[in-house]
């Protein structure tokens, strides 16, 4: 690993998800220690080259159209985006994706495939915004090192697919109408030949839910883990 990690942030989409604000707030968390692009949509997929760590978290979806015109604010992936992704992930370097991003580029399925975790529209869905308790599986993974349960303000997201044959390991949960709601995820390999580590991030609606003190701490171990630090 380079003595000081590039990390590329792929932001945009609606304002209900502030998520070029969160960037530059875990830019804050993180300190000086990494170097940082904060890119766009497809801009990102055009900064892989020399990247360390690609952090997903923008929302670019085929429904995304502007509120008063209908216009669409969609723009797909072209060839060269998705060539770049996938040999982003077959390189082994590590991905971390963050709430949303997993319901982006639905008319590629095959970008939620390489994540490893997947929005399915018509199934997927999330509860409404209020406060809710996460609970952290007690382990020795580095994801969850100094963590203990905590209470976000945020929604829940339920029914995430996984990639057939990918091997998860749940690291945190949410109980909502009975039902335990992943919230931090892991794996490694699967996908496709060759991909390293991703962490799936289901918190993070807004900048309420970054007001969250754990928040901070779960960005800094799942960064460490997937940079191998």
């Amino acid at each position: 690993m380079a003595a000081t990690s590039r990390i590329v942030f792929n932001v945009g989409g609606p304002g209900f998800h502030p998520v070029r604000e969160q960037a530059l707030r875990i830019q804050q968390w993180l300190g000086d220690k990494f170097t940082y692009e904060v890119r766009d949509g497809l801009d990102a997929f055009e900064a892989l080259e020399g990247c360390d760590l690609l952090v997903l978290m923008g929302l670019h979806w085929t429904g995304w159209k502007e509120e008063k015109t209908e216009r669409s604010l969609y723009h797909p992936m072209e060839d060269r985006h998705k060539k770049a992704f996938e040999a982003y992930v077959a390189s082994g370097r590590p991905l971390i994706a963050h709430h949303g991003t997993i319901a982006s580029y639905d008319d590629w399925p095959r970008y939620g495939e390489l994540i490893g975790f997947t929005w399915v529209w018509g199934k997927t869905s999330h509860s409404p915004v209020s406060d809710h308790l996460v609970r952290i599986h007690r382990s020795t993974h580095p994801l969850v090192k100094d963590l203990d349960d905590y209470t976000i303000h945020d929604e829940l997201y339920y029914d995430i697919q996984t990639t057939p044959g990918l091997s998860t390991l749940i690291h945190a949960e949410a109980e909502w109408q009975g039902r335990a709601l992943p919230m931090i995820m892991s794996a490694e390999g699967g996908r496709v030949e060759g991909a390293g580590k991703v962490v799936y991030l289901a918190n993070g609606h807004d900048m309420k839910a970054f007001e969250c003190a754990a928040m901070q701490r779960i960005w800094a171990n799942a960064v460490n883990w997937a940079l191998g630090l």
